[in-house]
């Protein structure tokens, strides 16, 4: 085989392995590269390496950017923990993407939106994963979700998830968008924050506080200042842990590791990066590994087709499949 014939025979392998990841993972480019530079400040030890974190896609809304941007914050932070982090869509959670993860974290959003697209069959299958070991994240709007009752804006609405049986309530008092400061529980019997700042500046947007039924357990993690409230929690669920924050704590309204800047028009003090690093990995350590990931992704297929146009532009897509392949072989 001459030596064109031989490159062009690499070329054909490095495409089919790097559109089958992406097509596996739903792992987009510009997040990979984001990834790689912020790894230039990610903590060098006692991180999320080797950590396989689920980040749900969501609906999308050609107005409402609170989904897209917190997804792009959330997806720096959790690179920024050194986690291997994967885009999956309802499609990947009915098809097992979450039994080749330890972690699902969902960004803001419209609760009801949020369940209207996972679907039914799709958070019953989160709350088998969730019973059997794995661990969530929740942010406001997905936050909301996991609780059983919602009294919000003066209205009361039943979310079907299930993840913390109580009601979690509107602060309409405290204003619409402002920084708040929360008062760190560092007393808290779930992870271990002695040494934790006493207090923190979080971004508050039309807000909740949390509310626990008899019975259900309910760790506080942080309470605000203003009314002594908790505004971040967390519990168990079956063997998995389950945290939720009403609060906003993906966002470096000063800085630029968050990757966006939605929300730089907000001054504020400090990170809350380090404390989620913290409750991250005691979600983690508290509950059994759920990784089985013979079930996803989806096997490669030999005889998957290369369009020739592809082909085509190989040169200017070879630094990006480079980049998946480099990636791949590093998480794996």
């Amino acid at each position: 085989m001459s030596k064109f014939s031989s490159s062009i025979a690499l070329l054909v392998v490095g495409l089919v392995v790097g559109l089958a990841f992406f097509q596996a993972t739903g792992t987009s480019t510009q997040y990979i590269m984001e990834s790689e530079q912020i790894h230039i400040g990610a903590q060098s030890s006692n991180d999320l390496t080797n950590i396989s974190v689920a980040l749900y896609e969501s609906y999308y809304s050609s107005t409402d950017l609170r989904i897209s941007e917190s997804r792009g914050a959330l997806y720096n932070m959790l690179t920024w923990m050194n986690a291997t982090v994967n885009i999956i869509n309802q499609t990947d959670i009915l098809d097992g993407a979450l039994w080749a993860h330890e972690l699902l974290v969902i960004p803001e959003g419209l609760g009801p939106w949020i369940e209207r697209n996972i679907g039914d069959e799709g958070m019953q299958m989160i709350r088998d994963w969730l019973s059997a070991g794995g661990s969530y994240i929740g942010v406001r709007g997905s936050a909301a979700m996991a609780v059983t009752d919602s009294y919000f804006e003066g209205s009361n609405t039943t979310f079907a998830l299930g993840l913390f049986n109580g009601t979690s309530l509107g602060m309409a008092d405290l204003g619409h968008t402002l920084m708040t400061d929360v008062e760190i529980n560092r007393d808290c019997t779930g992870p271990d924050l002695s040494d934790m700042p006493e207090t923190m500046s979080t971004l508050f947007r039309t807000g909740r506080y949390f509310v626990a039924d008899p019975g259900q357990e309910m760790i506080v993690i942080a309470r605000y200042t203003y009314n002594d409230l908790p505004a971040m929690i967390a519990t168990h669920y079956g063997e998995g842990t389950v945290f939720l924050s009403s609060p906003h704590f993906e966002y470096e309204e000063n800085g630029d590791l968050d990757g966006t800047d939605y929300m730089d028009r907000y001054d504020d003090p400090d990170t809350e990066w380090a404390l989620m690093l913290r409750i991250t990995q005691w979600l983690l350590e508290d509950s059994p590994t759920v990784l089985n990931a013979s079930t996803w992704p989806i096997p490669i297929a030999s005889d998957l087709p290369i369009p020739m146009e592809m082909l085509l532009v190989a040169g200017g897509l070879g630094g990006v499949v480079i980049v998946a392949i480099l990636v791949f072989v590093k998480k794996r």
